[in-house]
């Protein structure tokens, strides 16, 4: 878990909410941080967790302000506090699991399994012991596997004293119902540009504006989608696939020149950026969409996610890949 120092920008409502419900002693079980991926619901759980570990219900803030220069703080620094726990995907398997002990680069599961909610109900039999409440933040809830859901279903419907859920959701509708129904819901929505600014040169101060500006565009809306494009000279990605979807791309030329910048491992992060941002940039070009190219570019968008899913799982060629996104997207350009 990145430290409680994490920088978040743009979700003053949401903040606004749940400090004035602890404030008021009124503090819900269970919160629902929905929202698109990157939008920065973990650096808020992780402002608020501090926030709710470090501070009394009587300190009078407008904003969380977590006290990480007490004992609990120190502890949340260096993620070592008691009553805070952070449930995400673990190792895929006993032998990633040994890395992880080493202190290794591992490969994570698909899912949060039953085993890890189950190991944490455990700790839930005995009270806080360091603060006056814990917290427990799921990154993200909409990974649990069925079991895993179930169980924790069963600590929400009753939760032990002193204990406050923050279920961060990317795709809060994969959730169960009945998870949801128990949680107050609190929507994390895109960023504007100026928002999206500010809270890169917060987190980049480094940045020159120019690359500011690219990530902006770049980010569309989420401040963590814009930064892990830093650095990867996304703008001539988001260039191409611009050619592509507005002309077309008769001679293969765009198509390419977008597999020449991800080929070979040299280029790894870049084709993961362009995994990631492919589908997105269909989606947001089908939007404004009126004619009959909508049922294909919507197929076309489909596509690419399913492609973009495959390509990690199965090590596909990263330049052939792009060419396939290229092809695909290329359904989106007006008729010549």
């Amino acid at each position: 878990m990145i430290a409680s120092t994490a920088q978040w920008k743009g979700h003053g409502a949401a903040e606004t909410t749940l400090l004035r419900a602890f404030q008021a002693r009124r503090l819900h079980h269970g919160w629902l941080l929905a929202g698109p991926e990157g939008i920065g619901k973990r650096s808020f759980a992780l402002a608020a967790t501090a926030h709710l570990l470090t501070r009394s219900p009587d300190h009078c803030s407008d904003h969380f302000d977590g006290d990480l220069g007490s004992a609990s703080g120190r502890l949340l620094l260096q993620d070592k506090h008691p009553d805070c726990h952070y449930i995400t995907l673990g190792p895929k398997d006993d032998k990633e699991a040994r890395k992880a002990e080493e202190g290794k680069p591992f490969e994570t599961a698909r899912n949060i399994k039953v085993d890890q909610i189950r190991a944490l109900q455990k700790r839930l039999n005995v009270r806080p012991s360091l603060a006056d409440r814990r917290v427990i933040i799921f990154d993200s809830a909409d990974m649990m596997e069925r079991n895993a859901a179930n169980a924790l279903l069963k600590s929400l419907e009753e939760p032990p004293a002193d204990t406050v859920f923050l279920l961060i959701a990317h795709n809060p509708g994969r959730l169960l119902p009945t998870i949801r129904s128990r949680c107050l819901a609190l929507d994390f929505p895109t960023l504007e540009d100026t928002e999206m600014a500010d809270a890169l040169r917060a987190a980049r101060p480094e940045l020159p504006e120019a690359e500011i500006a690219a990530l902006v565009r770049l980010g569309q809306g989420a401040p963590g989608q814009a930064l892990s494009f830093a650095g990867l000279d996304m703008a001539k990605i988001d260039a191409l696939l611009t050619e592509i979807a507005d002309h077309g791309d008769s001679t293969h030329r765009a198509r390419i020149a977008l597999g020449a910048l991800v080929a070979n491992k040299a280029n790894r992060d870049r084709f993961q950026a362009l995994l990631a941002y492919a589908p997105r940039f269909a989606a947001r070009r089908i939007r404004d969409l009126r004619d009959d190219r909508l049922p294909g570019a919507i197929a076309a968008w489909q596509d690419i996610g399913a492609l973009a899913s495959r390509a990690v799982v199965l090590n596909l060629d990263a330049a052939a890949v792009a060419f396939q996104i290229g092809g695909l997207l290329a359904r989106l350009a007006p008729p010549r």
